[in-house]
């Protein structure tokens, strides 16, 4: 049936452009008013009903939006802004699973947009999967595929995804209803019991996985294992099973809880090993507590890892070239690295003897995006800053602090032609961050030993320098931070990242549950059993939702630093005062964080304010749990 009184394409399009200004004004619903006008006498416009959403939205009418986006994809179903806009909406109003097909939509008619990419992620990510989605599991596969996506980031949708199927959703729960200390319920069943679901091997071999059922699944099942083998049988299950748990031990450097009587069937394994194999399932059982260099049989093996195949992608050759040819490569990367400075600080000795045997953190994979400017990336990371003048060129960068190197690494890759200095304390730490730049193909980058104290007489000037988590390790982190500002260059930026005393107002209670005498290991696992024993109310158990949580040097980092001091924004305030630097914002990695300030503080929404983030802090304690990560200059 045809409209009555159809409107001609002329007065359509003044019909539109005087929808766009009124919405342009601010007057959502007169705009909305008009879209509609337009539908009634021409209904087959994709474009006008996905404005007339966006329109609706705008004006809080989230619910009258979903049917105009709806009808816009109907219309025209490869619209990818109408899914883009439906999958919002839909989210907003908690739908996530429904909202997740049309970022799934959106990202198949779109595959290398990476802000359509990044939005699936993040939709699977917040998306709790009550049951398995056959549409999630196609992505996550793809894209785990691919070398340019950090893996970390799809590690917990794919086993959310996995573990929603019923059986193995009874099998993860029993063995979470008796750990740390008990025992499984009687519906555990050993994850090796189940199909070796490729998804699930790819995050265990991939990532640290941000999951304390599957950790205590994981745990029972090695532990299942274990008696098999000691007692002479042969344990159930597919080998890449046992492959994929043996890289996810290394992965989190073998944190999990050992009892006496598996440690001593270690012992007996070692005792009575006669492999002729040394592929054989007991080494793989016993990567899952030891290191595989330590294996009586690492001789074998590191020849077996010697000869493999260029392009092996098995989990069995991941396992040999991270066990041994890896750690071969930067053993010999280590002894190349030049020294800059000496170290003489106590407190910088102490930090260094920390992550000589703690390299943090032990990163497998990045994003690799296309570079930007320095001003293109400003203007994306802190809208409405003042971030005019940046200097034109290929910037000078300092990474001051690199550790293993995954923050320098992606500046490096980010910034178009720039030239990177990253330095650290720790020889082994710069190692492995050499050796990932290396593999990863990134040349503009140098690394070197060195005291950032100490740095006072280097020549090199910086237009950008980077500091995160480092300045709080220091005996006194102004005077790192002032000996940073002297290496500046007049207008140059600079990015520091430091610990909230609020947000961390609660790790005191768990250290003292930490004996200080033990093995590191041992106060490593008796940290984060304080941990999992505090109510979800206190703020020390956000940990739990953090990759650190669950691998030993990330424990350490945060709960046993050797040592460490807190701030706040009137810390931060002042520091810059006395530096002379400008407050350009912090980088946020949820935008709630900035629309929760700018409900009190309507009137700065930059978020400009260090005064008036300290009372809205006051107020959250925990918004800053990831520490305050924020931009300066020279003023």
């Amino acid at each position: 049936m045809k409209p009555r009184n159809p409107i001609d394409i002329g007065s359509a399009l003044d019909a539109l452009q005087r929808a766009g200004s009124l919405f342009r004004a601010g007057r959502y619903l007169e705009a909305a008013a008009v879209y509609q006008d337009i539908i009634r006498r021409r209904p087959r416009l994709p474009d006008v009903h996905n404005n007339l959403g966006v329109a609706l939205k705008s004006a809080g009418h989230l619910a009258d939006a979903v049917p105009c986006f709806r009808r816009a994809v109907r219309l025209k179903p490869d619209y990818v802004a109408a899914h883009v806009n439906l999958a919002a909406a839909l989210e907003a109003l908690g739908k996530p699973r429904e909202g997740l097909e049309h970022r799934i939509d959106a990202w198949r008619l779109a595959p290398e947009d990476i802000d359509q990419r990044d939005a699936l992620i993040a939709a699977m990510r917040r998306c709790p999967f009550d049951k398995p989605h056959a549409g999630a599991r196609s992505v996550l596969a793809a894209l785990f595929e691919r070398e340019d996506i950090d893996r970390q980031a799809l590690a917990g949708p794919a086993i959310r995804n996995w573990r929603a199927h019923p059986g193995i959703r009874r099998a993860v729960e029993a063995a979470a209803w008796g750990y740390p200390d008990g025992e499984p319920d009687s519906g555990f069943r050993p994850l090796t019991e189940f199909f070796p679901d490729d998804l699930a091997l790819s995050a265990l071999a991939w990532a640290v996985v941000v999951d304390l059922e599957l950790e205590a699944a994981i745990v029972f099942t090695r532990r299942a294992l274990l008696a098999e083998v000691a007692a002479g049988r042969s344990p159930k299950g597919d080998r890449r099973w046992l492959e994929a748990l043996a890289l996810q031990a290394r992965a989190v450097e073998w944190v999990w809880p050992e009892s006496e009587a598996e440690t001593a069937d270690i012992a007996l394994l070692d005792a009575r090993h006669r492999d002729p194999d040394p592929g054989s399932e007991r080494a793989l059982l016993r990567a899952l507590y030891r290191p595989m260099e330590s294996d009586p049989a690492a001789d074998a093996l590191r020849r077996d890892a010697s000869m493999l195949r260029y392009g092996d992608a098995s989990l069995w050759a991941l396992l040999l070239r991270r066990s041994f040819l890896d750690t071969h490569a930067e053993s010999r990367l280590q002894d190349d690295l030049p020294t800059l400075t000496a170290i003489a600080d106590d407190v910088s000795a102490r930090v260094r003897a920390q992550y000589e045997e703690n390299p943090y953190p032990r990163w497998l994979s990045i994003d690799r995006r296309p570079p930007r400017g320095l001003a293109e990336h400003l203007t994306r990371i802190l809208p409405g800053a003042p971030v005019d003048a940046i200097p034109e060129g290929p910037p000078r960068i300092l990474v001051a602090g690199c550790g293993t190197g995954r923050h320098a690494i992606q500046t490096a890759r980010r910034y178009q032609e720039s030239s990177v200095l990253a330095i650290d304390l720790s020889r082994r730490s710069l190692a492995y961050a050499k050796r990932m730049a290396r593999d990863i193909g990134v040349q503009n980058i140098t690394f070197a030993q060195a005291d950032l104290l100490a740095l006072g007489r280097h020549a090199e000037r910086f237009d950008l320098i980077e500091s995160s988590g480092v300045l709080h390790h220091l005996g006194d982190p102004k005077s790192g931070w002032r000996a940073l500002r002297g290496l500046l260059t007049p207008r140059g930026l600079m990015r520091i990242a430091l610990y909230s005393r609020r947000a961390r107002a609660g790790f005191d209670e768990v250290r003292a549950e930490v004996p200080t005498k033990a093995p590191m290991i041992q106060r490593v696992r008796a940290a984060r059993r304080a941990v999992m024993a505090l109510p979800d109310s206190h703020p020390a158990r956000a940990l739990v939702r953090t990759a650190d949580f669950y691998a030993a040097s990330g424990v350490r980092d945060a709960l046993l630093h050797s040592h460490e001091l807190t701030v706040d924004p009137l810390w931060i305030a002042d520091a810059l005062d006395e530096l002379g630097l400008r407050f350009l914002g912090f980088e946020l990695p949820d935008p709630g964080i900035l629309a929760l300030y700018r409900r009190h503080h309507p009137e700065d929404p930059a978020g400009l304010n260090l005064r008036a983030w300290d009372a809205v802090e006051a107020e959250r304690p925990e918004i800053f749990l990831g520490m305050y990560q924020f931009w300066c200059r020279a003023a």
